[in-house]
C-alpha cells in the first residue's frame, strides 16, 4: 500500500471546496464531493428546509446530507462512529474530524483511498475545505499526514446504481 507522495505533485480525483462560513463546512463537503458550488449546494439545502437566515447548525443532519447527495446520484450511509482512523473508512466518505466529544461536533472533511484499479495499491488522502488551516495542509496525502487528523465519525458516500433499461 503506497503511504507517501508529495501533495504538491498528487492530483486528487475531488477538487476542493472552501468553507465560507462557520456551518458550512459539511455543504463544503458535498460540494466537493458533487463537483458543484458551495452556493448551489447551500441553495439546494434551503429548498430542502435549511432556513436562509439565522442559525442553521441544527438543521444539518444525516438525512439532509442523504437527500443533497441522492439528488446527484451520490448514495449515503448514516454516520457511523470510527474507532480505528481512516483504516475502517469505505472508499469514499465524508469524515467528521476535530470532533468535541462533549459538544458533539465537529467539522466535515472528504475522504478517499484512491483504490487503483488492480486493487493491490491505494493512495489515502483528505481534501479538508476549512480555510484557516495552512493551505499545505487543504490537501493530506498518505497515511502520516492523515493521522494528524484522525476521523471520529464517517457518512460513506457510493455512487448511485442506474435504474436498468427497459
Amino acid at each position: 500500500m503506497a503511504t507517501t507522495t508529495n501533495s504538491t505533485t498528487f492530483q486528487p480525483a475531488f477538487k476542493r471546496v472552501a468553507q465560507q462560513g462557520r456551518h458550512d463546512d459539511t455543504f463544503a463537503a458535498i460540494a466537493i464531493l458533487t463537483g458543484k458550488t458551495l452556493d448551489s449546494i447551500m441553495r439546494q439545502a434551503e429548498t430542502m428546509g435549511l432556513p436562509k437566515i439565522g442559525p442553521f447548525h441544527s438543521y444539518i443532519d444525516g438525512d439532509l446530507i442523504a437527500r443533497i447527495c441522492a439528488a446527484h446520484g451520490l448514495v449515503c450511509s448514516i454516520w457511523k462512529e470510527c474507532t480505528k482512523g481512516y483504516a475502517e473508512l469505505p472508499e469514499v466518505a465524508i469524515a467528521m474530524v476535530s470532533y468535541d466529544a462533549d459538544w458533539e461536533v465537529g467539522r466535515c472533511v472528504v475522504y478517499h483511498r484512491n483504490t487503483a484499479s488492480d486493487g493491490k495499491t491505494s493512495q489515502p488522502y483528505v481534501v479538508d475545505p476549512y480555510p484557516h488551516t495552512d493551505s499545505r495542509l487543504h490537501l493530506r496525502v498518505g497515511t502520516a499526514a492523515l493521522a494528524e487528523l484522525p476521523p471520529a465519525w464517517f457518512i460513506g458516500v457510493t455512487q448511485m446504481n442506474k435504474a436498468a433499461a427497459k
